[in-house]
This record gives structure tokens, C-alpha cells and sequence, in this order.
């Protein structure tokens, strides 16, 4: 498998927001640690709008299925990931040249998303959020790709960089978000927006494979 199409991505998005609905509520309960609890609530929330823009737009263009995708999320009631995940798709959509992408223009896709969500998001590597899953799940993707790698091993690699930076939140202090109050006591925690982006990534993997 070396191209990337329309019909990959919506199988992609769909297994990813069916992982969300399996783990909105450990999600919540993680949050609860440290935040206000309700994560899962949003995340899902987020994820089922995503789903609902796949299905009323499939016959669209890939980028404008993106953009609509983007549109629905950033409309619903999912808290500060709304923006944060609309600005992706955002992403996503401003490079999706053709409904059939070589394996450089799908890297170019996914890294156009993590720029636009670099962007609304502020977040660095460390800083205990999304970014902590979404950067080196990105990175290994991108890299695989340009190694000459097939879609479904560079998104398994980008699976277990996502899963690995998830892991590595529970070290960190919180710089953004409401766990940054805790300050040292967010230690020993995850960070359930970045566990999020895990298992959109594992739906991702699981989708192509």
C-alpha cells in the first residue's frame, strides 16, 4: 500500500473515533487526576462530530471533506478541543492536493496538521497536553514515509510514537491546562489529551493494517 486516498482516511477517522467511544470513560476518569474530569465527555464529543461530518460529506472532495470535518468540530460543545482538533483538519484540508496521495504528499498532509495545530495550540514537547503524543507520532510518520516505507508500517510506527509520548506524560509537570495548578503533584499522572491522541493513532494503525 503505497498511496493514500479519501476512502483510507474516512476508515482512519472512523476507527479512531470507535476507539474514542470505548475509552471515553477511563478518559474522564484520568482527567478526574488531575483536571475537571470530563475529557472523555469532549473527546468523544469531538470524535462523534467527526464521524458525523464523514458521513454527510463522503461524496466531497477529500479537501473539502477535511474542511467540513474541520467545520463540524470546531461547532461542537467539545470544550478546548474543539479548536485544537479543528485547527488539525484545518491543516489537513490546506494540503490535500488530490483525493490520491503519493506517500511525500501524505506526509505533507499530516504534517500540515500538526503546523495548524502548532499554531492554535502554543504547546511544546514536555508541556503535558495533546502535543506530547501528537509531535512524535507525526515525526515518525513523516520520517517512515520518507524512507521509503508503505502507509500501513509508517502508521504503525506513528501508533507506537503516540502510545510512547503518552507514556512519557506521567513525568511531566503541566506547563498548560488546568493540571498546571497541581504543579509537582501532576507528576505521576497522564495527561488524557495526549492518551487521546494515542488512540486515535492506534485507530489510525488499526485502520490500514
Amino acid at each position: 500500500m503505497s498511496t493514500f486516498d479519501k476512502s483510507t482516511l474516512i476508515r482512519m477517522l472512523k476507527q479512531a473515533e470507535a476507539n474514542i467511544d470505548t475509552e471515553h470513560e477511563a478518559l474522564s476518569k484520568l482527567d478526574a487526576l488531575t483536571g475537571d474530569g470530563d475529557h472523555g465527555i469532549t473527546i468523544q464529543r469531538t470524535m462523534n462530530a467527526v464521524g458525523k461530518a464523514l458521513d454527510d460529506g463522503m461524496d466531497k472532495p477529500l479537501a473539502d471533506l477535511l474542511k467540513a470535518v474541520a467545520m463540524k468540530v470546531m461547532m461542537c460543545d467539545g470544550g478546548s478541543t474543539s479548536p485544537l482538533l479543528g485547527s488539525y483538519f484545518l491543516g489537513l484540508a490546506s494540503a490535500a492536493t488530490a483525493d490520491e496521495l503519493t506517500a511525500a504528499q501524505t506526509a505533507a498532509l499530516f504534517q500540515a496538521g500538526l503546523d495548524n495545530f502548532s499554531k492554535t495550540s502554543k504547546a511544546k514537547l514536555g508541556d503535558k497536553t495533546m502535543m506530547d503524543a501528537l509531535l512524535p507520532a507525526t515525526e515518525a510518520l513523516v520520517q517512515a514515509l520518507h524512507d521509503g516505507g508503505d502507509i500501513p508500517s509508517a502508521f504503525s510506527a506513528a501508533s507506537a510514537a503516540a502510545a510512547q509520548g503518552a507514556e512519557k506524560t506521567k513525568d511531566y509537570v503541566a506547563k498548560l491546562g488546568r493540571a498546571r495548578t497541581m504543579g509537582q503533584r501532576a507528576i505521576g499522572h497522564y495527561d488524557p489529551g495526549a492518551v487521546s491522541i494515542s488512540h486515535i493513532f492506534r485507530g489510525f494503525a488499526e485502520a490500514v493494517n
